[in-house]
């Protein structure tokens, strides 16, 4: 694909997905965001867009064309490649910086307040996601699963739809991302203190880790695993009425 100034930031993470970490290297959010422009993106993170744009485009000519599409793959596929990949990394960082912030701040919380505030929003992130792989293991997974192989689903009564799980999803995924953000201004973008300790250190390369891997996790969930769901349901949909 040509990649321009224009193109959706999303359609580049879908369409050539190598370029992922070329936008992490940038700071640029294709997950939650995006919906923007490359340009509309690159403004909104203070980013300078020629540069992105010729890293764009040198990692497209250095790059193998046999990466995984996942647009293409069956659905259920991509969900349990995100359970078994994602949200298994997810809890073990989740529980790796658990035990590093406890000892972060007993060492260093008494001089170091900030390690705190930290540690507040790290807790509510790793609660909202244990509910969220709940959710999306035991009851959306699996009816996305029977409804691909034809078979008849029911929902919980609460749902009235497909829409309404996977928009109660998307819209924990902004939050997500939102606290994310809230992490890594308070860690100042994970970079730890002259003097810190190995395990400062470790926690701070945690918490990046799990924001990288949840950046890509998102990204295969709102851009191409829920837009293919609701399509794919809609036409289910379309062909009960006709029948």
């Amino acid at each position: 694909m040509v990649i321009t100034s224009e193109t959706l930031v999303r359609e580049i993470a879908v369409e050539h997905p190598p370029s992922i970490p070329v936008l992490e290297r940038f700071g640029i959010d294709y997950c939650c965001g995006g919906s923007h422009t490359l340009a509309e993106a690159c403004s909104k993170g203070d980013i300078d867009l020629a540069p992105v744009l010729e890293e764009l485009e040198r990692q497209q000519t250095n790059t193998n064309a046999t990466d995984t599409q996942w647009k293409k793959a069956p659905l259920k596929e991509i969900t349990e490649y995100i359970v078994q990949r994602h949200h298994v990394f997810a809890r073990e960082q989740i529980k790796l910086i658990g035990d590093l912030m406890k000892k972060v701040e007993g060492r260093h919380g008494a001089d170091h307040p900030e390690v705190f505030e930290i540690g507040k929003v790290f807790a509510v992130v790793s609660s909202e996601l244990t509910h969220h792989f709940f959710c999306e293991e035991n009851i959306l997974f699996p009816y996305i699963e029977k409804m691909e192989a034809g078979q008849h689903a029911a929902l919980p009564p609460v749902f009235g739809s497909v829409e309404q799980p996977i928009t109660r999803m998307m819209m924990d995924h902004d939050q997500a991302g939102e606290e994310l953000r809230v992490l890594r201004g308070l860690t100042n973008d994970y970079t730890p203190p002259p003097a810190a300790c190995p395990t400062w250190r470790a926690l701070y390369r945690a918490l990046e880790d799990m924001e990288r891997d949840l950046h890509q996790h998102i990204h295969l969930e709102n851009n191409i695993l829920f837009p293919r769901a609701l399509a794919q349901a809609r036409v289910q949909e379309q062909a009960r009425e006709k029948a």
